[in-house]
């Protein structure tokens, strides 16, 4: 079974980018659809790296999570130690294969299609979440209210 192509419109997760390895002659394909979604990347960097990154089996205590992001066209998080996966807000966890932190807890938005319409319209398609520390965009605080003058204060 060839990997079909995405559609030009389509933002990259973790269930389209980590496809197994095409078979050796004679060999049967690699079915890698029962592996969730945040776990390919380990299958992955084992087969196209070889690296021997156990998976995680416990969530990290207290942590409260990365930020998903679309970065020109990919959902991706970037973990404490720098490296960046390519993750899947459908199973919305977090572990590094690089580091080999344990799971933590993927923020995604609540309205996942409208941030990908969002990243459609624009060039490069890019969208952080609005709460992410690491958005170059951060809204600009409320102005505060003139105080209203006092009595003594009114000419």
């Amino acid at each position: 079974m060839a990997a079909e192509a995405l559609p030009a419109d389509a933002i990259v997760q973790a269930e389209t980018y980590y496809l197994p390895p095409p078979p050796r002659r004679g060999q049967p394909v690699q079915d890698w659809s029962q592996v969730p979604g945040a776990e390919l990347v380990f299958k992955w960097v084992d087969y196209r790296w070889g690296w021997r990154a156990p998976l995680p089996t416990v969530f990290v205590p207290d942590d409260p999570g990365l930020y998903a992001r679309i970065d020109d066209g990919r959902w991706i998080a970037e973990c404490i130690c720098g490296a960046a996966w390519v993750v899947s807000v459908l199973d919305p966890r977090f572990a590094c294969a690089q580091c080999r932190q344990d799971w933590v807890p993927l923020i995604v938005p609540a309205d996942i299609p409208a941030a990908e319409a969002e990243a459609l319209a624009l060039v490069r398609r890019f969208w952080f979440h609005p709460d992410d520390p690491r958005n170059p965009v951060q809204p600009e605080p409320d102005p505060e209210p003139e105080p209203e003058p006092t009595p003594e204060e009114q000419p």
